[in-house]
């Protein structure tokens, strides 16, 4: 058996999301370090294009990935491990250690501090609407959707997700350096430099990071910064 990295890379193909994100070049910088890392550490790459349901705007990505894991690896025979659900809007680092080795069998996060208010209105937004995943989901998606686009318009999945994690009883282990998943690199100035070290300007974020997460940030834009990156670091993933 081998560990997965479950890679969520779905363009959406109507027009007015191609508009919002610029396009989808970000997708291919993504997948061109995932790709790399997973063959230096000796782990399955699983492009996760086609989510079961073809209405994005009623199943949307972040919730089908939850639902269809499991039986993606499945019908493509693959004999799995472990397994790390990550979005394309990442650049993983071409020297990043296997953080499989990292983790022990419980289901693994981290602690989301990027933006207290963002979680507040989140949590407040979702907190009565629970029971279980997929079920709930189907039951609710109208509520949900609403709650999404009109209400909350704060994230898609990972709070309703946290809540059924809590009444599960799922124990969680959060114990993974933050480096492993940097959000919000703007917020923490990560895009900066030493200014003292003026000989080196190399950013912060390549510096002491291992996951880059380009979120947070206007969608549109996110082409531009991956882009920039690549130019810098790309040449090390060859």
């Amino acid at each position: 058996m081998k560990n997965v990295v479950f890679w969520t890379g779905v363009k959406n193909e109507a027009p007015n999301m191609v508009e919002k994100y610029g396009g989808y070049e970000w997708m291919d910088i993504s997948k061109k370090s995932w790709e790399y890392w997973c063959k230096k550490n000796d782990c399955i790459f699983y492009h996760y294009d086609k989510p079961s349901e073809n209405d994005l705007k009623e199943f949307r990505v972040t919730w089908q990935r939850w639902f269809d894991v499991y039986d993606e690896l499945e019908k493509n025979n693959i004999d799995y491990d472990k397994i790390f659900l990550v979005d394309a809007c990442s650049i993983v680092k071409w020297d990043c250690p296997n953080f499989f080795d990292l983790c022990d069998d419980r289901m693994t996060a981290w602690l989301d501090k990027d933006n207290w208010g963002w979680i507040h209105q989140s949590v407040v937004g979702y907190k009565e609407f629970f029971e279980s995943l997929k079920e709930f989901y189907y039951d609710n998606k109208d509520k949900l959707i609403s709650l999404q686009d009109k209400e909350v318009i704060k994230g898609t999945d990972q709070t309703p997700f946290n809540y059924w994690l809590q009444i599960k009883n799922i124990d969680v282990n959060t114990s993974l350096p933050f480096m492993y998943n940097l959000t919000h690199m703007h917020r923490k100035s990560m895009f900066q430099y030493n200014w003292q070290l003026e000989e080196d300007r190399t950013p912060y974020f390549i510096k002491y990071g291992y996951v880059w997460k380009y979120n947070g940030i206007p969608k549109n834009e996110r082409t531009s910064l991956m882009k920039q990156t690549w130019d810098l670091v790309g040449s090390n993933y060859e």
